[in-house]
């Protein structure tokens, strides 16, 4: 949770939810940012294993580009 805070300063959020099919036991995940006072989708991705590889991905992306 440490980590969603200090991406917050950047004015980003990451957001990881369960596929919205039933039998597809998968993991979604976007990265939001704010800008004019409205939260964006910059990025999102599906087909994560488990939640964990969704935010994996997702803190590597934040870390490794200007987003």
């Amino acid at each position: 949770m440490e980590k969603l805070y200090k991406i917050l300063h950047k004015k980003l959020w990451i957001e990881v939810s369960p596929s919205i099919d039933q039998y597809d036991n998968e993991w979604m995940v976007a990265i939001y940012k704010r800008s004019e006072g409205k939260w964006y989708a910059e990025l999102t991705k599906d087909g994560f294993r488990t939640a964990q590889d969704a935010y994996d991905w997702a803190f590597a992306q934040v870390d490794s580009y200007e987003i």
